[in-house]
């Protein structure tokens, strides 16, 4: 019988020795903010001066990266005489890891290849830097959407939802805690993301602050400071950074 290979990501994730993480993922949200909910609502430009620099962060997980797969890699095999199941991957079922022989076939980036190729934490990341440098949001009091030019999220404050995630399917939450609009998506295999939505008093800037992980990389944590303009937004592909 021919040995089944595990997905790519679920491999570069066990070469990183990720642990599973298990619980709740936060407080729960409100449906309504605590006093008036702040007016998210407008048309929003990224600042990208007053913002997080990405190439940074990303520079600090391609450096993580390498060492952990340069550690794995010299690693000592496992014993022959190992008896353990799941390290031969005889355990079946999907708490399973890969044996030595799934990681020898699916072989993690080598030299002069990308680290981050087949990293959750990258793919998360990415799909955040590679929305448009603008944002509208449109806001009642059971809906407010996000409209980032190639896609728009729509949600409704308190309540929760199972939504599709590159792994499979993730739990999501979101709602106001206090003067924030704050949404969860808690993925069965992948990093937790969680966004945080705020305006300036004045009405003037909105702060998206994101995080992503842990999981096989460190925690990421990106803010990105978005100012109110009577642009329209034009009909054209992201910019990515």
């Amino acid at each position: 019988m021919p040995m089944l290979r595990a997905p790519r990501s679920f491999i570069y994730v066990a070469v990183l020795s990720v642990a599973t993480l298990t619980g709740c993922f936060g407080p729960q949200l409100a449906p309504a903010a605590s006093k008036a909910p702040p007016n998210l609502q407008g048309v929003w430009r990224l600042n990208r001066t007053a913002s997080d620099d990405p190439q940074k962060i990303i520079d600090r997980l391609k450096a993580e990266a390498e060492k952990k797969i340069r550690r794995a890699m010299n690693a000592p095999p496992p014993s022959l005489g190992d008896s353990n199941p799941r390290r031969r991957g005889q355990g079946g079922g999907a708490g399973a890891q890969p044996s030595p022989d799934d990681l020898q076939a699916e072989p993690p980036p080598g030299p002069g290849m990308d680290p981050l190729r087949n990293s959750p934490t990258m793919h998360e990341l990415r799909n955040i830097l590679q929305r448009s440098d603008y944002l509208t949001i449109k806001q009642s009091p059971d809906q407010i959407s996000f409209d980032y030019g190639t896609i728009v999220r729509s949600y409704t404050p308190g309540e929760r939802s199972v939504v599709s995630s590159e792994n499979g399917v993730a739990d999501q939450t979101s709602g106001w805690d206090d003067r924030k609009y704050k949404i969860n998506i808690k993925p069965q295999l992948g990093p937790r993301v969680a966004e945080e939505y705020s305006v300036s008093p004045d009405g003037k800037q909105l702060t998206v602050k994101s995080s992503i992980g842990p999981f096989e990389l460190s925690k990421v944590e990106l803010t990105r400071v978005y100012d109110a303009t009577g642009e329209a937004v034009p009909n054209s592909a992201p910019s990515n950074d």
